[in-house]
């Protein structure tokens, strides 16, 4: 038993999921987070609904006017890395902001513990940057054919600097590729399973009858930061995405 754990009592639920399987089989799934996803895609739906059923083109609503502001200032740094005709990149990075942003912010409601946010299921993030990943080397059969495999991981170099240099230059293309991944995930999985652990064991530290007040004070602040933070991720994700879909749109040279 931790120490945390002796000083409250109780177990924290943290990392705790609906699990439909077996808990120990790689194929298993996290209902929690599915669940909560397809809530996520819902309140997007909706928002959608109300946006396009109440739109103007005279002084927009307040829900307007917020979904414009985030749209236009997405749109300006698409614009600066891929410029004005982008195709469905735009469409990809808004949308992909608007979802890691709307499941931020589900892991804030103070209420039953299995309300996690999807993206502080590593799963969840991992399937979204794979996600960027097949959308990224898609980009590049679109821009430069297949023949990007041999200019992105190969060099023309002729013997011997070929044969020393190919198989080194051939490790470090995959090792970069598959870091791109890895750290899309694990950034945004780290930062928001971190605030949802401050919440849960701050609201574990004080007795419910005498630490209620102090707790609630500090919950309103943790949550504040919450927001700050979720957006800051959803926004670095899909900023990096873009600035991948760059680098995938710049026909590929050989070496």
């Amino acid at each position: 038993m931790n120490p945390l754990t002796s000083l409250i009592g109780v177990t924290l639920p943290i990392g705790d999921h609906w699990i439909l399987g077996s808990k120990n089989s790689v194929m298993n799934l996290h209902l929690d987070t599915v669940l909560l996803s397809l809530l996520t895609v819902g309140i997007l739906l909706v928002l959608a609904i109300y946006v396009r059923m109440n739109i103007t083109s005279g002084p927009p609503n307040r829900v307007q006017n917020a979904v414009e502001s985030i749209i236009q200032f997405l749109n300006g740094i698409i614009e600066e890395n891929l410029g004005r005709d982008p195709g469905r990149i735009a469409s990809i990075a808004l949308t992909l902001f608007f979802f890691i942003w709307i499941a931020n912010l589900l892991g804030l409601i103070p209420v039953p513990v299995y309300l996690h946010s999807p993206t502080s299921d590593v799963n969840a993030t991992f399937a979204l940057a794979i996600l960027v990943f097949i959308l990224l080397h898609a980009r590049y059969i679109g821009t430069s054919g297949l023949s990007y495999l041999k200019g992105h991981y190969w060099t023309n170099s002729w013997f011997p600097a070929g044969w020393i240099l190919n198989p080194i230059s051939f490790i470090l293309a995959i090792v970069n590729e598959l870091s791109r991944p890895l750290t899309l995930s694990f950034r945004l999985f780290g930062n928001i399973l971190a605030g949802e652990v401050l919440l849960i064991v701050w609201a574990y530290l004080l007795a419910p009858g005498v630490g209620a007040p102090v707790t609630a004070i500090w919950n309103t602040i943790f949550v504040a930061y919450g927001v700050f933070v979720g957006t800051i991720q959803a926004f670095i994700f899909t900023v990096l995405t873009i600035a991948y879909m760059a680098i995938a749109s710049e026909p590929v040279h050989e070496h």
